[in-house]
């Protein structure tokens, strides 16, 4: 008797979760890559909880003793539980069509719920199983295009070409980013005794020099520039006229409310 209850609960729980791998999810016109594909649970898409709150500039965090997820945002704070059909978004609960759930060792969370807690509108494609989030850029979404752009007049200012932006140098400094704030460091080196460098090869990224600035509580792209030039090692990465390609993270949370990163590189053809 045991054996035939815990086969049928075997069957119910595979006829509502099923992988996505062929679902695509849109993202300002970006398609997004997940480490863990999608899944469908109860007809809802659920996607891993860093990628979907990261991609929405909010700071996130897991809480292990009760199965919890939180978001913070510029004017929004979201927090889900494990197997809850309700999530807090500023302090009022909403329901969910379906729960947060650990899959494969990944924290789930639904989709559409997330992204239109922040304002961003959801579109469902049936045809193509393909589906659009738009979000509205904020000024802090520009901060660190506008850093390079910052960081490129100092260069000139000298006669130094231009930095190019590495999409792949941008991923590593966002890492970076999130992980101090998530451990509460601030250091190159991370409590692994991963450096820089580490991570860059980390990446699979081949490079002749690379270098690496952080900064951390300043308020604006002009104001951790202005710091960065003031500061005899971080000038010197800035005006090094042998770098090539800069990647920049900005990331509100943590203990001293917001974390700057810059990685340089020259790379390897």
């Amino acid at each position: 008797m045991k054996k035939t209850i815990i086969l049928i609960i075997l069957i119910l729980n595979l006829s509502i979760t099923a992988f996505a791998d062929d679902v695509s999810v849109y993202f300002n016109g970006e398609k997004m890559d997940f480490i863990q594909s999608p899944i469908i649970q109860n007809d809802y898409t659920l996607v891993p909880f860093r990628a979907i709150f990261e991609k929405l500039d909010m700071t996130v965090q897991w809480f292990e003793s009760d199965r919890r997820v939180t978001a913070q945002g510029e004017d929004v704070s979201i927090t889900l539980f494990i197997d809850n059909p309700e999530m807090i978004v500023n302090g009022e609960k909403k329901e969910l069509g379906t729960p947060p759930v650990i899959y494969n060792d990944y924290t789930m969370v639904p989709l559409r719920a997330v992204a239109e807690s922040v304002g961003a509108n959801v579109s469902w494609d049936g045809d193509s199983r393909t589906v659009t989030i738009t979000a509205k850029e904020s000024e802090f979404d520009l901060w660190s295009k506008q850093v390079l752009e910052l960081t490129n007049i100092e260069r000139e200012k000298r006669g130094y070409s231009p930095l190019k932006w590495s999409d792949a140098l941008t991923e590593i400094a966002d890492a970076h980013c999130n992980d101090m704030i998530e451990r509460d460091f601030f250091s190159h080196d991370n409590p692994d005794g991963l450096t820089p460098f580490d991570r860059i090869k980390s990446a699979n990224i081949s490079y002749w020099i690379a270098g690496e600035n952080i900064a951390a509580g300043q308020s604006s792209p002009e104001a951790v520039v202005k710091e960065w030039m003031n500061s005899k090692g971080h000038r010197e990465n800035i005006l090094n006229p042998d770098y090539e390609y800069l990647g920049v993270s900005v990331r509100k949370g943590g203990r001293y409310g917001i974390y700057w990163v810059q990685e340089f590189a020259l790379f390897k053809e």
